[in-house]
């Protein structure tokens, strides 16, 4: 195995550690202690999603593998590196309908001096306004930290775009988010980019023509 093969590898093996396998362990520590843990992509994304990956574990895997998806590993990686800031893990608890949840997520970049939460988005175009579940995942962090302002940094080879984001969720709202059931969440294109649409009886591109 070349040099070059062993990096990617490496490559591949952290994030299927990172995205995969530490979540799962997160989840069943905190199922013994009697709490359900739901994390921030999971709600801004379909609900049915979620259950998807527990009845097909090996496509989620396989996603791993995506190279635009290690494209933005790399990128998120060497600005994490260049703004001299940390990734951050945060948890709050909320008791839903008399159970306790553990919300949990984890913060590309916190700027060392400002706090701010920065998110790291891959994009093959930069667009003129952000994606409300890029905005909704960010409102997300923001109330998971406390913080009034955090910034989306879209990055593409047409160049780089930043958006300020303000107004945090509130517990009132990710009660909401979490008893919401509504699949898919983003009925205009979610379905579209689903690894699991053919599998899924709720998917509207089936009645596409």
């Amino acid at each position: 195995m070349s040099a070059s093969e062993k990096c990617i590898e490496k490559l591949f093996i952290d994030m299927k550690q990172k995205y995969i396998e530490e979540r799962e362990k997160t989840r069943e520590k905190f199922k013994r202690e009697g709490k359900q843990v739901i994390f921030v992509h999971e709600l801004c994304e379909c609900p049915e999603k979620r259950r998807m990956r527990q009845r097909f574990p090996d496509i989620e895997r396989a996603e791993i593998y995506n190279p635009r998806f290690a494209v933005g590993q790399l990128i998120e990686e060497a600005l994490r590196q260049r703004f001299r800031g940390e990734e951050r893990k945060c948890t709050k608890e909320l008791t839903v309908d008399g159970k306790p949840y553990l919300i949990s997520g984890t913060i590309d970049i916190v700027e060392p001096e400002t706090k701010i939460p920065i998110e790291v988005k891959y994009q093959t175009s930069i667009q003129d306004k952000p994606f409300e579940h890029h905005i909704l995942q960010l409102r997300f962090y923001l109330w998971l930290i406390g913080s009034e302002r955090g910034e989306l940094l879209y990055v593409s080879p047409e160049g780089l775009k930043f958006f300020i984001i303000r107004k945090p969720l509130t517990d009132r709202e990710v009660i909401e988010l979490i008893k919401d059931e509504k699949s898919p969440r983003w009925p205009e294109w979610e379905c579209q980019y689903c690894p699991y649409r053919q599998f899924c009886s709720k998917s509207n591109c089936k009645h596409r023509k």
